[in-house]
Order: C-alpha cells, then structure tokens, then sequence
C-alpha cells in the first residue's frame, strides 16, 4: 500500500495444473451477469458448470486475491444462493462459511444462482480496498473486479471460463479477456473466454459511457478508459502523459518479454458522494483497477496517478508476471500460503518505477536521490530490524500486516541497495534491471520458483556478497547502512538549518506520529520552537490552546498554527510518563537541522562517478 493517500497493490495469477470433478466431456463453467436487471443495487449471477460425477461439490468465492495481503471475504456480498437440477428443482444448499456453499446430489446439479451486492456504497463494514471492490451504477458504471461475483468449484479451479455479459448498449467494456464480441455490431452482450480461473480473478471489466485513448508504443497496445461520473475529465487530456510514460518505461524494459497489451480502468469518484480517504491502483496480470478523486485537476493526476501510481503498477509485468513463486503461481484463494519475497514483487517494483525516471531522463539524478532519500525516513517508521521474508510469508498476522505498508519504502530501498552491489561486483556491468531479466528468462510466466530456494539462486547467478546481503539484511535483522551504500557512489549527507513551526518544518515535515492508542505524540527531533516551550520527545499531545486534540481535528490545529506570530501565547497539554503537564511561552519561530543526500561533484574519471554513472544511467 503506497502510503500516501493512497495504496498500490499488485495481483497476478498464472498458470498451473490440476485434477477436476466434472466430467470429460465438457469442462467449461458457463457464467452469465445480467447488467441490465439490477435490483436493490445487486446484479443476478447464474452458474452452470457442466455436469459432476461427484457426490458432492463446494461453490467458493475468493477470500483474498493475491497482492491485497488482506482478507476480502467476497462472499458476504453474495445473497440468496440457490441449486437448480435439472428440472428446475431446488437442491439442498449449505453455507460451510462466508465465502463457501456445499451442494449435495452434485450429480443432479444444473446450475446456480445467486445475487451480488457491491463494496462501493455498501452499509456492511468490510476491508476490501476500492481499487479492488466492485460497482453496481445502473445505467452508468459497472466496476467488475471478477471475485467479486464469479467463484470457482473447490478442485476444479483449472476448468475453463466462458462469461456472458449481458448490459446497457450505451455502456462500453474495458478489460484484457478475451471477448468474442469483436465487431460490436451487437454492443448489447459480451463473452468474454478464459482459460481457468485464475485469468477470470486476474482480468477486471470496467463497463462506462465511451471516454478511452488508445495507442501502441514499442508493440504494446495501450488503452486507459475513464470513468467521470461529473464529466469532469476525458481520458484524451491524459493521453499526452500516459503516453510519454509508458514509452519510457518500455524502453527501460528492452528486451523483456512480458506483455503485448495494458489496460488501465480508471474510476474517478465524486468526494462528495464517496469520502474515501484510501485509494489507489491494484495490479492484475496485463491490466489494472486505478480509483482516484474526480476533483483532483489534471496536473495532479498526471503527477500522482499516471506517473507515480499507473507507472508502479505497469512494472508489475515484470514481477510477479515473469518472476514469481509457487505460492502466487497456484495461489489458494481461501487458504492462502503467502511467499515470503514481497522485496521483490512490491519492493523491485516500485525500485523500478523510481529508477526508470533517472534512467529515461524524466527526473534529475538528485530528483532520484531525495526519493531515496524521502524512503530511508518513512522506512524508519517501521520495525528496521524485522526479517523481511520473515514478515512477507506472515503478512495477515497482526504483527506483521502493520509493517506491509514498508514493502514500498525499505523494500524499494533493499532493491537500490542490491543495484549497487551487482554495479560494484561487476564493474557496472551488471545490475537489478540484468538480474531481473534474466530471473525472467530462467523461470517465466509459467514456470514458478520454489519460495525457499530462490535466494540461493540468485547469489549462485551472481557474487557470494549477495548471498551476505540477503543474510544480514534481507532474511536477518540487520539494519542497511544506506549511508554506507550510497558513498560508493558518490551520494552524501549535507547538514542545513531550515524554519520550523510547532507542527511542520519548511519542508512540510511533520514533528507528530500517532502510537497505537491512536494518540497524537512528538516525534524525537530538534525543533528550537518546542524545546523553548518545555515539549520533549514522546509527550502525548492533549490540548492546545485550550481545544482538546484528536485524530480527526489536528490538521485544524495545524492550518492555526501558521497564523501564530510574536506576542501570541502558546498553551500545551501534554501527557508525559502518565501525568498532565501545562506547558505556555510566547511563540517562538524555530528552527530545526535536516539531513539532505546530495551528489558529490567529481571528475569524470574517478571510480565512484563511474559507479553512479552505471547505476542510474546504464540498461
């Protein structure tokens, strides 16, 4: 979750084999929605998968996707389940749990229905991502992440799909399945193919009003299609951008082979009808679901959405989808087993949506520097010394989902830190961008790694140091010494004096941090403002002025505080070692000493400038 405002979450699902209880003659599940007939804002779904030799068969609709790292329970978005033989009969259905149906006589089974509520503006309570949630807007918008309506029968995973979609002629799809509907002649239904579930899971529809662009750039077909429920924005004003990205970022991934076609589903939503306050863009195998505020202006979602979320999410061809583990590749929906190399599927990712803009010359060398440098601080917000794999295969523990939000800061940091060593190692000749693609032609789409043997086979394509690297800092406790690192390339820290107000600096840095009572306390840095108020390092922030503080009215406080000047008193609450203290003086502007990582100038020929050289600037 790329913490921000917003989270960006990857999916992808491959390939694999397994045995099915249905019989020989025709293995494909037949599935219809019906858009058009929506009622209580729930859409009907009708299953018929073929005929079963078993006894018995349980109906299950996912309870997590993979790179959501968070149990969804799609199934309690399901209502009035029912079994049909084939006379129209009823057959006895039981709920095993929210997200799983057991029917008897399977032999007799014709098909099932059932109704689906979606997240969007659902009153039930649940923790499913928007970006991975679902919408039912009559007439409007249809936001179709696939676990939300389409389930599988437990064993028979790998039987072939076959999606009837029936929908509003003025509604137009976007998605990576394969559609039957080519000419749309006929723009009243689709059938959409896929080769097992994994591919119905893994490849969201997104039904609007036409608002698309679509291009090729370096032999991949590219659509965005945008959903502006106020007409706010038209996908044509973001093409310029999106273009200009992905052209750098297929450039950066020459010789790859990953993807002939992306689609991007984007949902702009109106804050006046949906407050949320967490969105972003969750990654499927060639495509991805993208929610952003509709009242963001086009700067903003060029800046935020487009180069910084679509550009992050666009790397995720590489991994997952060409490099990734046993457990991803044969993912249980229900019972996951979760990999223990989120350094690699989140962390190298977002490494690379950085590195790509250096690389291609979006950004400046030191525009790349300061976010590294903006990762090591929010990094330190985390448990430092947590074994990363350690973390990774337990991520739904508590323990451990507190930290998952660092995959996109110390591991793109662990990814930068592996650069250097491979550029170091070999002169420059070899980096993460190599060892990525080669990791890609060695295993590949449809040939997973094993989980705990991946480590040894990177150290064995490489250098013995990557192998102590991984085992200090990767699977130990070990803490990176990213000042250390970044020497070697030339890269060091520089103290400045910068204003700072009671709350922020200049730079916009906050001096708070909330602990797991949700209270508001001071973080450990010099500021000459508090120090001269009597605040130290811990103390809960109570009052000020007067006004209690909590969570949802502190940033009142803070848009306050910049209209404090001299001859103001300034009047504290705080709580310190369980006691109340009243801390009061006269305002007082601060000051406080940051730490910048700047480039060192040096001559074209000294070894760390031919390091960074290589580093930042080589393929």
């Amino acid at each position: 979750m790329k913490k921000i405002l917003f989270f960006a979450i990857t999916i992808a699902f491959l390939g694999s084999c397994a045995t099915t209880n249905i019989s020989k003659k025709d293995k494909t599940i037949q599935v219809a929605i019906d858009l058009n007939t929506i009622v209580d804002d729930k859409v009907k779904v009708e299953i018929n998968p073929g005929k079963f030799t078993e006894k018995s068969i349980v109906y299950q609709i996912p309870a997590i996707v993979p790179g959501t790292y968070a149990m969804s329970n799609y199934g309690q978005f399901v209502s009035d389940i029912k079994a049909f033989d084939y006379d129209g009969n009823e057959l006895e259905i039981s709920k095993l749990d929210p997200n799983s149906w057991q029917i008897n006589d399977a032999t007799k089974l014709d098909k099932i229905s059932y109704w689906v509520d979606d997240t969007f503006d659902s009153e039930v309570k649940h923790g499913i991502y928007v970006m991975a949630g679902t919408n039912i807007e009559a007439g409007k918008n249809f936001f179709l992440n696939l676990p939300g309506f389409v389930g599988y029968f437990k064993g028979n995973k790998e039987n072939p799909y076959s999606l009837t979609i029936t929908h509003p002629a003025d509604l137009y799809e976007t998605s990576s399945l394969i559609n039957k509907n080519t000419t749309k002649e006929d723009n009243t239904k689709d059938v959409f193919f896929a080769s097992r579930y994994d591919e119905i899971s893994d490849n969201p529809i997104m039904y609007a009003p036409l608002n698309t662009v679509n291009f090729t750039v370096n032999g991949v077909d590219v659509s965005m299609a945008v959903y502006s429920p106020n007409n706010v924005h038209n996908a044509k004003d973001m093409e310029a951008d999106l273009k200009k990205m992905v052209e750098a970022q297929t450039n950066f991934l020459e010789g790859f082979s990953t993807t002939d076609e992306y689609n991007i589903l984007v949902y702009l939503f109106d804050p006046k009808v949906y407050n949320w306050q967490s969105f972003g863009a969750l990654e499927h195998l060639s495509s991805t679901t993208v929610v952003f505020p509709e009242t963001y202006s086009k700067e903003q979602l060029a800046n935020g959405m487009i180069n910084g979320t679509v550009s992050h999410e666009f790397f995720h061809i590489v991994t997952p989808l060409s490099v990734h583990s046993e457990e991803i590749h044969s993912f249980d929906f229900n019972t996951p087993n979760m990999s223990q190399h989120l350094w690699m599927y989140e962390g190298i990712t977002e490494y690379f949506a950085n590195l790509f803009q250096v690389n291609q010359g979006l950004i400046s060398e030191q525009d790349f520097i300061d976010e590294m440098k903006g990762k090591i601080a929010s990094s330190l917000r985390y448990n430092d010394t947590m074994s990363f794999t350690k973390m990774s295969k337990n991520i739904l523990e508590d323990k451990y989902a507190k930290n998952y939000g660092n995959v996109y800061q110390k591991g793109a940091l662990i990814g930068m830190s592996l650069d250097i060593l491979l550029r170091e190692e070999s002169k420059g000749a070899y980096g993460v961008r190599n060892l990525m693609k080669d990791l890609s032609v060695k295993f590949g789409k449809t040939k997973p790694f094993k989980d705990d043997e991946i480590l040894a086979e990177i150290v064995a394509m490489t250098y013995p140091s990557i192998g102590t690297f991984f085992d200090k800092h990767l699977t130990g406790n070990v803490a990176i010494d990213y000042n250390a690192l970044l020497a070697k390339v030339g890269v060091v820290k520089q103290s400045k004096t910068i204003d700072a107000g009671y709350f922020l600096d200049s730079n916009r840095q906050i001096f708070l941090s909330v602990n797991q009572e949700q209270k508001i306390f001071f973080i450990d840095r010099k500021n000459t403002a508090l120090a001269a108020l009597g605040v130290q390092s811990g103390d809960v922030l109570k009052s000020v002025n007067g006004t209690d503080v909590n969570l949802q009215n502190i940033r009142t406080f803070i848009g306050q505080s910049f209209q404090w000047k001299e001859g103001d008193t300034i009047t504290f609450e705080v709580i310190r070692n369980g006691e109340t203290l009243k801390l009061e003086g006269d305002f007082v502007k601060g000051t406080t000493e940051v730490e910048n990582l700047v480039i060192e100038e040096l001559p074209e020929t000294d070894a760390k400038k031919k390091l960074r050289d290589a580093w930042l600037k080589a393929l």
